[in-house]
């Protein structure tokens, strides 16, 4: 069985089991990361719910953000 996706997930987990979300998160301000070269240290101390309170996403955005992330979860159980 699948592991469940949860908003206490750390971020290198959540990339190691959907790299695919990577690309979501640089949507929602993971880039700013990439570009302050921080990626490595952050990523493996970070939840997602920590993200979304660092990059200060609203209660809309953090909804989009996870229904994108279980969109893409959904897809790979295919």
């Amino acid at each position: 069985m699948r592991e469940r996706l949860t908003f206490d997930i750390r971020l290198s987990e959540l990339i190691q089991i959907l790299p695919s979300a990577k690309e979501v998160l640089m949507r929602y301000g993971y880039s700013k990361f990439v570009e302050e070269d921080i990626e490595d240290v952050v990523v493996d101390k970070l939840t997602l719910k920590g993200f979304c309170k660092l990059m200060d996403l609203d209660d809309e955005a953090q909804g989009n953000l996870w229904q994108e992330i279980q969109d893409l979860y959904r897809d790979t159980e295919d």
